[in-house]
């Protein structure tokens, strides 16, 4: 029988004796041996909680599953599977639809009967109510601790010591940035005008970003907030804001900003807020879009308000460069949504135009395909091997063949061929999701006329893994709705 190791340490585990990596696979790998069982792979999802079913390792085995690769699933304990009752049932119904029987090495556990059943989900009941039992009295205590006023831990904000002593100098372009910003200027034009002064935090530029957290954390006025901002920036003291699960404390530590100018500032951003536009509009190349010049990914927004002869108002739709919109590092100009649309029909239209070259590729891709998937096979068994030799190495020192020195660089030699192994088995993987699926561009062209927004976005981030855009301008002039020169610089489909 083919059996399929399942080993899962969550980061407070590592530590504890037979809960760490090594010691589930030795014990996994000598029940296995005493059911006569081959082992046909080890999954180890190393640092992931049990509270859903989200572990690369975990999706990789119920894949092998559905291929059929193995027969029974074996785990020290079922809370290394999993600690959700709901996510229980499934993998059952799942192991039943793939004929696969699941073993646990340290529990007996029948899940042919009605009995059964009932017993491992009771069991996994158990799990469920103790892991919610543990975040219930982590969340009351660090709660309590920022009611009293302390400070439940966590990076510090810019401005202080590890020991949340102010840095006075620090403190200086703390209260610059906030004055720069009440003096209206937005977060980008703050942050340009910090590091073209030189200004900088910590030897890093400043961001839009670093400039709203450091005018809207309420830290630097000397309260301590658990949970999401409120809409409002409305400080409670000492008490929770039950609408977005806050809670408030007085810190002892030295602010910045007394608690009415932080109010001042939270009033001055509300009303920005409120006076701006926030129609919703959709970007179909959001989260694919990417800039040729830095690499760094763009997002859309939308133009200022222009008012036509009739009194209609228009919004246009363009992408920027994370890069030049945070710090202006970046030179390359924002591109219309139309722009990019017609560059990206553009490049379907020429990969359409040479059908023979298409069909060459796609011969290519399918031979390159069966190559990558033979290897990850070949890396695989290369995998199985590693673990044979691990048993004998461990037999050998039990037995007095090998000394305590020889098998520990026996075993370092063995951890660097796992490694080495493992990152060719991800490098294929990577090389086989980065295969275009060249056939189906044919089909985006024919139906993007009629697909809705929210559908060309659905289509577009599926299709695409990343579309990099480029121009050799930098600042386009031209005739007015026409497109300036730019071209598709990068395509990685999924």
């Amino acid at each position: 029988m083919r059996a399929a190791i399942y080993i899962r340490v969550s980061t407070d585990m590592q530590v504890e004796d037979g809960f760490s990596i090594e010691g589930q696979r030795t014990r996994l790998n000598s029940f296995a041996a005493s059911q006569d069982w081959e082992i046909y792979d080890t999954y180890i999802d190393d640092g992931y909680s049990a509270k859903d079913l989200n572990r690369p390792e975990m999706k990789r085995m119920l894949q092998d599953m559905e291929d059929k690769k193995f027969d029974v699933i074996l785990v020290y304990k079922l809370d290394r599977l999993t600690r959700s009752v709901a996510d229980l049932h499934a993998l059952l119904k799942t192991f039943d639809l793939y004929s696969v029987k699941f073993k646990s090495a340290t529990e007996i556990f029948e899940t042919t009967t009605a009995m059964g059943r009932f017993f491992i989900t009771l069991v996994g009941a158990m799990a469920e109510w103790e892991r919610g039992t543990i975040s219930e009295r982590v969340r009351f205590g660090v709660e309590q601790m920022v009611v009293e006023g302390r400070r439940p831990g966590g990076v510090l904000p810019y401005g202080y010591t590890k020991e949340e002593i102010l840095i006075p100098e620090e403190a200086v372009l703390i209260r610059e940035v906030r004055n720069l910003y009440l003096s209206g200027l937005g977060y980008k034009a703050v942050a340009i005008k910090m590091n073209r002064e030189g200004k900088l935090r910590r030897g890093n530029d400043w961001t839009a970003a670093t400039v709203a957290y450091t005018i809207e954390n309420p830290y630097y006025a000397g309260i301590l907030r658990l949970g999401s901002k409120t809409p409002s920036g409305n400080y409670v003291n000492s008490k929770r804001d039950d609408k977005v699960n806050c809670i408030y404390g007085d810190g002892s530590h030295e602010p910045v900003f007394t608690r009415l100018e932080y109010e001042v500032t939270k009033e001055y951003m509300a009303r920005k807020s409120h006076g701006g536009y926030s129609q919703i509009k959709t970007y179909w190349f959001s989260g694919v879009l990417r800039c040729g010049r830095c690499g760094a990914a763009m997002f859309g927004r939308l133009t200022n308000k222009r008012s036509l002869k009739s009194g209609e108002t228009v919004r246009t739709q363009y992408y920027i460069c994370s890069n030049k919109h945070s710090n202006n590092s970046c030179d390359l100009p924002t591109f219309r949504q139309v722009h990019v649309e017609h560059l990206v029909m553009e490049y379907i239209s020429r990969v359409q135009a040479d059908m023979d070259k298409l069909k060459m590729e796609s011969l290519e891709m399918v031979a390159e395909e069966s190559k990558k998937t033979s290897e990850i096979d070949k890396a695989k068994r290369e995998l199985s091997k590693i673990t044979e030799r691990r048993e004998k190495w461990q037999y050998m020192f039990v037995e007095g063949l090998i000394t305590k020195d020889g098998i520990r660089h026996k075993m370092l030699e063995e951890d660097a061929s796992e490694q080495e192994t493992r990152q060719r088995i991800a490098n294929n993987q990577k090389s086989l999701s980065g295969i275009p699926k060249l056939v189906e561009l044919a089909g985006l062209a024919e139906a993007w006329t009629y697909l809705d927004d929210q559908e060309k976005k659905d289509y577009v981030f599926t299709l695409f893994n990343r579309i990099e855009i480029n121009t050799n301008v930098t600042k386009p002039k031209g005739v007015k709705n026409q497109f300036f020169p730019a071209y598709i610089q990068e395509v990685l489909f999924n």
